[in-house]
């Protein structure tokens, strides 16, 4: 006959998600139990919602990139509208700026799609 181990209580382990979603998972802590096993089983739990995390959030900054992308190819076109504009005639006041901003927007947006894809990289490597 096989022997019964007493339960005596339980964990939960819960993690945020993109868009709303929500990660859980929970166990069993067993009487006579040593702490590092219970550590243990803790852990890899928290290691695989973790990972599931990341999982779900790979969509997300895939569709964030996405955005990046179209916003930048939209400054790239009104940058390139507003030089050649100014090689015809003199800008409005309203219109200079811009001149000197859409540089540094698409740099910096450069560097958000740069982070993205390095991120959706480490993620689908640790998959």
């Amino acid at each position: 006959m096989e022997e019964q181990v007493k339960v005596l209580g339980n964990f939960s382990i819960n993690m945020p998600g993109p868009n709303g979603a929500s990660l859980s998972i929970s166990g069993y802590v067993y009487d006579g139990e040593s702490k590092e096993s219970l550590d243990d089983r803790i852990d890899t739990c928290r290691e695989v919602l973790t990972r599931q995390q990341q999982a779900l959030e790979v969509p997300v900054l895939e569709e964030k990139l996405a955005q990046l992308e179209r916003t930048k190819l939209q400054i790239q076109e009104a940058y390139a509208d507003l030089l050649e504009k100014s090689k015809r005639k003199t800008l409005a006041s309203a219109e200079a700026p811009h001149l000197k901003n859409y540089p540094m927007q698409i740099k910096h947006i450069d560097e958000e799609i740069e982070k993205g894809r390095t991120k959706i990289a480490s993620v689908k490597k640790a998959a």
